[in-house]
């Protein structure tokens, strides 16, 4: 068992350093993205069913903490959708807090990912967005967060390419 735990360990700090050089990552790639679009356009929705610029972003940063806190961390959290939307067009209209909000949920998330063991990154939760209810561990509950900040990101993109901003360079890992 000795050889088993060892090897479980080392499993363990590889996710836990890769996975946090990845966050590290996405970080620096979605505040260069937060950064590229003028304060005066953060209100930018391309049309009415969506959100604008700086909601979008916002949406990364508080989605990031909650998935984080609630689910990953398991943390009672009251969920109130319509609450979050007004907190996301709020915030959502001040660059300056925009990107606070960024860099603190990723610096949270970062230091979480660090921090957790492999018995933690083994727990389970039900994601209740999805259809089919899953049950996920941490790990995957960690993998679906950057998949997450993913998909929005790019949507923030191609706000900025419609008002005519190159956006920062995509860069790998």
């Amino acid at each position: 068992t000795i050889a088993f735990m060892k090897k479980e360990e080392a499993a363990t700090n590889e996710f836990n350093d890769s996975f946090s050089k990845s966050l590290l990552h996405a970080k620096e790639y979605t505040v260069k993205v937060a950064e590229a679009m003028p304060a005066d356009n953060y209100k930018y929705r391309p049309t009415d069913s969506v959100r604008t610029f700086g909601e979008q972003m916002t949406h990364i940063g508080m989605s990031t903490s909650m998935i984080l806190h609630k689910f990953i961390k398991g943390e009672e959290m009251k969920m109130d959708m319509e609450a979050n939307q007004k907190l996301e067009k709020s915030i959502g209209a001040s660059k300056e807090q925009t990107i606070k909000l960024l860099n603190n949920a990723f610096d949270d998330a970062i230091k979480s990912v660090k921090d957790m063991d492999g018995k933690g990154l083994n727990n389970t939760f039900v994601f209740p967005f999805s259809p089919d209810k899953p049950e996920l561990t941490n790990e995957q509950g960690f993998l679906f967060l950057r998949d997450h900040i993913t998909h929005h990101r790019g949507q923030a993109i191609i706000y900025l390419r419609m008002r005519g901003i190159k956006p920062p360079p995509y860069s790998g890992f």
